[in-house]
């Protein structure tokens, strides 16, 4: 509760933070802040031409010609927010560790502008992703709200591997590299570009264990099937997140005192 209310102290320094991040992003562009929305419209626009009419490509048991630009968005959007996270994260305390020595506030309130940003973000393309729903008659009504669950998870556990990394990072450099690698197989080992039908069944029970699948899949049910999807599965990848980040908080306390001086 301590660490919550000083949080909420030094939310004027996570602000800051987070619109000069937003601010960085542009700076010097032409275009400025009309990139938020070129890149996830462009997005949109590629992954519909290209695989609902140009490959024609087709989920089994859904009769709709946008049915996989629809897994596809779906699937590529919440994981863009995950990765966005982690990426972010893992460097924070390297990025911020001049004002880390200088100043005294709860080191957590880092993290808030990485969250915050990513999920700005997040919003701009699932509000074109939510216009293009509406447009081809495939919205799921009010089961949307269904998916605050499994995007909730994901944060968590992108939060909870980012504090874990971010520590880690200060000591050992290469871990960005290697963490670029690691998201580059998760990805590829979560049915987000493939439905996981085309997998030998051997293949689906070890998915099964990859904690970013039930999420996933979760918000799959949601906007293809549009139905609410159970609650039950949520609770793996939940307690992975939970775990994590207990070990996490664990891993910075004890290096603290190493952190300042490796920083």
């Amino acid at each position: 509760m301590k660490t919550l209310v000083d949080m909420w102290r030094f939310r004027g320094l996570a602000r800051a933070i987070a619109e000069r991040d937003l601010r960085m992003r542009y700076t010097g562009s032409v275009l400025g802040p009309l990139w938020l929305l070129l890149q996830p419209l462009s997005m949109v626009l590629v992954y519909t031409l290209v695989f609902s009419q140009l490959m024609r490509a087709r989920l089994p048991g859904i009769d709709s010609s946008f049915a996989y630009s629809v897994y596809l968005l779906t699937g590529v959007i919440s994981w863009g927010m995950f990765q966005e996270i982690v990426q972010r994260s893992k460097g924070i305390l390297v990025e911020h560790g001049n004002l880390i020595k200088k100043v005294s506030f709860p080191r957590l309130v880092l993290f808030v502008p990485v969250v915050a940003v990513a999920a700005f973000n997040f919003l701009v393309m699932a509000a074109l992703f939510i216009i293009f729903l509406l447009l081809t008659g495939l919205f799921p009504g009010w089961a949307i709200f269904a998916a605050i669950a499994p995007l909730g998870v994901l944060v968590l556990m992108a939060l909870a591997i980012g504090v874990m990394l971010s520590a880690l990072q200060v000591f050992f450099r290469d871990i960005g590299q290697v963490v670029d690698i690691v998201l580059q197989l998760v990805f590829w080992g979560t049915p987000i570009v493939y439905p996981i039908t085309i997998l030998p069944e051997h293949a689906q029970r070890w998915l099964e264990w990859n904690p970013i699948m039930a999420p996933i899949r979760s918000l799959h049910t949601i906007f293809l099937e549009h139905q609410v999807p159970a609650l039950a599965p949520l609770g793996y990848p939940l307690a992975v997140a939970a775990v994590v980040g207990i070990v996490a908080v664990y891993v910075y306390r004890r290096l603290y005192g190493a952190i300042l001086d490796e920083l």
